[in-house]
């Protein structure tokens, strides 16, 4: 009987240590995954002005896929390319909004764009007031490319027929706000509240990814 026992409790402590190797072998793989991707997308291309986008879409935070049109002419539309776990992102959202409230006062559609799933998307999106409707996730690889939202934040003015006009990317400083501001003719008061939100946030450039979730990187 005692021989059974030992035997069981050998067997029994056998079987944990070959978990912990497991679980050891296992954070090793997952961290030189993220690694090997970070790597790759740190030198994905980055989105400019002059280039032209074709037909954008991602799903809607109720699951399905939705296209987004592209402005016509005399119109523009305003994308924010964003990752809810990315800290240079959390660093634009209160300057984002603003510039949003007043960009969709005078007509230009603002579009939320995020690379994550839908409920990680869905969730930061109702924590931090952005409108659901105009939010979209998870986008197929064509428009997750042409946004090049491997690196984010961005900000991307789209003109008449998808022309991109203007990018603003990274993380904005001081001078980043003040430049956004001026190109679309607001106020310096607008300007001024944005900058607030970036005291004491470190300079412009980019955190790391946080979001348990995606693994890509954040530039």
């Amino acid at each position: 009987m005692a021989a059974t026992e030992r035997r069981t409790k050998l067997s029994a402590a056998f079987n944990i240590l070959l978990w912990v190797a497991a679980l050891g072998v296992l954070a090793e793989n997952i961290a030189l995954f993220r690694q090997n991707r970070g790597l790759r997308e740190a030198a994905a291309p980055q989105i400019a002005a002059g280039m032209q986008l074709q037909m954008l879409s991602g799903l809607a935070l109720d699951g399905r896929l939705q296209p987004v049109s592209l402005p016509a002419p005399g119109s523009k539309l305003l994308v924010i390319a964003f990752s809810p776990g990315c800290p240079a992102c959390q660093a634009n959202l209160e300057g984002w909004m603003k510039l949003a409230g007043t960009l969709e006062q005078n007509g230009v559609r603002v579009l939320w764009m995020s690379r994550d799933p839908v409920d990680i998307t869905r969730d930061y999106c109702l924590k931090h007031g952005i409108p659901l409707s105009e939010t979209l996730a998870e986008p197929p690889y064509k428009t997750y490319a042409q946004l090049g939202l491997a690196r984010v934040p961005n900000t991307v003015l789209v003109g008449p027929g998808g022309t991109v006009e203007k990018v603003w990317a990274g993380r904005l400083d001081q001078a980043g706000w003040d430049a956004m501001f001026a190109y679309f003719g607001e106020g310096q008061g607008i300007a001024a509240s944005a900058r607030r939100a970036i005291v004491g946030t470190g300079g412009p450039g980019c955190g790391s990814e946080s979001s348990g979730v995606s693994t890509r990187s954040c530039n």
